[in-house]
């Protein structure tokens, strides 16, 4: 696919103050510029983040009546029932609130809603399910925002409902005691983009300050908090980032939960994580039980204390994450043939009735890595199709499906990506009314991906020190990608195809040499060629083989080189 190749400039007067100021390296200064954080005092901060730097909780809209209501259901021993969602946010979410609760003594159970019969929000059935066990009181987490009907009906049985969410607020709200949802429109609080979990973690620290709970230590449910918010792909910075640092060094600690410790031996992860070995290793496992079954596995996984049971669990999440990757690779060679068969529209609106509806999502965000459009999948089952939706970021996809809202059954979710229904009458007109919409949003430039370099360098810069430097910046993610580096005329010494599809390359820039790995890029080499100097466009990273460390460049595009920098 092309790229369009931007190199980021500041002025080097500010780069050089600033460096001075924050008593950073100039290559470092550059790097956080980038990523909007340009006054010292906010670089101090996100290098060195703390507890301290929690926003109060009680900044959130109906915070207080949402505690008052929580005081009153302890003080008069009522049941308390979460009702969660299926995905890694939503059963990190429960797990965080559940357990709290039973640490405060408070009879609590919960419901994770089944992908294929309940789907999305809350349902009916976890609101009969809340009616059966005598609960007085329900909270949601990471989900409730688009519910009003479900939470009408909870009303109506005699529960309170109190809704932590981080969906975007429809126009009506629900009637419940309390709505927590930083996105709201009469929203305060400093900091948007917490995840579902987040939100949940924000009510529990309220609680917990507000009524002197020391059964609870906050910190302790970092863990959980960083789990959901890596899965949810939320900005890593402000608040999120707090929970990332300080929940994988919970992660990595050999006295993690049992779940934790579980889930990492079925994983066979034995060395420390990053936010990106996270995202890629334990992440899919956690997601794979209701993506293809029981969510409230992953829920029980981190409730028990029982290593026995633990390990019992992660072996399962291990074997339907298998399933998972299989049946995913066949909806997804599934859709390239529909594409292929099929002109390349602006959206790609794609449906089948084979299609299994817990793996859409991913299968829809691979279509956007590989056309950089907005995609919409759907399973249709009886005449009724769901569908996950992935966008790109010029694209609101959120207020893209809303503008459809006539047509479907219902929907939710956020910018850059969406959950929607439709009866499979309407679908037609949805792809057509989709594909106009994306026409009118956006250019033909907004379609080409950018590969975004922070900075220009020589291979002479490059050095295990300075590899060590970008790990300040650490953990990486939404709004704090790894950072990219560019360098022009490079000579290829020797390259070899590696495990089918990757290229391995030795690349010489003036006397030095660094070796390279490409992953899934080895067809481009015939592509490109050798003869000629080309630009790279890499990340650094020490390679450990036999005893020893080199720097090794992870390449992220390659082409000829140009006369001008990139």
């Amino acid at each position: 696919m092309h790229r369009h190749w931007l190199l980021n400039k500041t002025n080097p007067e500010f780069i050089k103050y600033l460096s001075g100021r924050a008593s950073i390296s100039p290559l470092l200064a550059q790097l956080l510029v980038n990523r909007e954080i340009k006054a010292p005092e906010s670089i101090s901060k996100f290098l060195n983040p703390s507890i301290g730097d929690l926003h109060d909780p009680f900044l959130l809209q109906d915070m207080h009546k949402a505690v008052e209501r929580l005081k009153a259901a302890a003080q008069d021993k009522e049941i308390i029932f979460v009702h969660g969602d299926y995905d890694a946010d939503g059963t990190t979410a429960t797990a965080l609130l559940v357990g709290a609760f039973r640490k405060m003594g408070l009879e609590t159970h919960y419901h994770i809603p089944n992908r294929m019969t309940e789907g999305y929000g809350v349902s009916d059935k976890g609101i009969q399910k809340a009616k059966a066990c005598g609960a007085g009181l329900i909270i949601t987490a990471d989900c409730g925002i688009s519910s009003s009907s479900e939470i009408g009906n909870a009303r109506s049985l005699g529960m309170d409902v109190i809704v932590t969410d981080h969906h975007e607020p429809p126009p009506s709200l629900p009637d419940a005691i309390a709505i927590i949802n930083p996105h709201r429109k009469d929203s305060v609080y400093p900091f948007k983009y917490l995840s579902g979990v987040g939100v949940a973690f924000k009510l529990i620290q309220a609680v917990v300050r507000d009524m002197g709970i020391h059964k609870i230590r906050c910190e302790e449910l970092f863990d959980l908090v960083a789990i959901g918010t890596i899965a949810d792909s939320v900005p890593l910075v402000d608040e999120n980032r707090v929970f990332a640092v300080y929940g994988l060094k919970q992660i990595n600690n050999d006295s993690c939960s049992a779940g934790m410790k579980a889930l990492k031996k079925a994983a066979a992860i034995e060395k420390k994580m990053g936010s990106g070995q996270l995202a890629f290793t334990l992440i899919p496992r956690i997601n794979a039980a209701g993506r293809l079954d029981d969510a409230a596995e992953a829920v029980e996984l981190f409730l028990t204390h029982d290593e026995e049971r633990a390990g019992l669990i992660a072996n399962r999440l291990e074997e339907q994450n298998r399933r998972r990757q299989k049946i995913e690779g066949e909806v997804l060679q599934s859709a390239l043939d529909m594409i292929d068969r099929c002109r390349l529209d602006n959206a790609l609106v794609l449906s089948s009735h084979n299609w299994h509806p817990g793996v859409i999502g991913i299968v829809a965000s691979r279509l956007v890595e590989m056309f950089y459009r907005p995609v919409f999948l759907f399973s249709v089952r009886d005449s009724i199709a769901k569908g996950s939706a992935r966008g790109i970021p010029p694209f609101h996809l959120y207020n893209a499906v809303a503008e459809c809202s006539d047509l479907l059954i219902g929907f939710g979710g956020h910018k850059q990506a969406a959950g929607l229904k439709i009866t499979a009458q309407n679908f037609q007109r949805f792809r057509e009314q989709m594909n106009r919409i994306v026409e009118r949003d956006l250019s033909p430039e907004d379609m080409v991906p950018v590969l975004e370099i922070d900075a220009a360098v020589s291979f002479s810069d490059l050095s295990a020190e300075l590899v060590n430097e970008l790990s300040l910046l650490e953990p990486f993610g939404v709004a704090n990608r790894e950072p990219l580096f560019g360098a022009k005329k490079v000579a290829v010494v020797t390259h070899r195809t590696v495990r089918e599809n990757h290229l391995k390359m030795l690349l010489r820039q003036g006397s030095i040499q660094i070796d390279t790995i490409g992953f899934n890029m080895a067809g481009q080499m015939a592509k490109i060629g050798t003869k000629s100097p080309l630009d790279i466009a890499f990340i650094p990273s020490m390679n450990e083989w036999n005893g020893s460390k080199n720097i090794q460049l992870h390449i992220k595009g390659m082409r000829p080189s140009l006369t001008h920098i990139f």
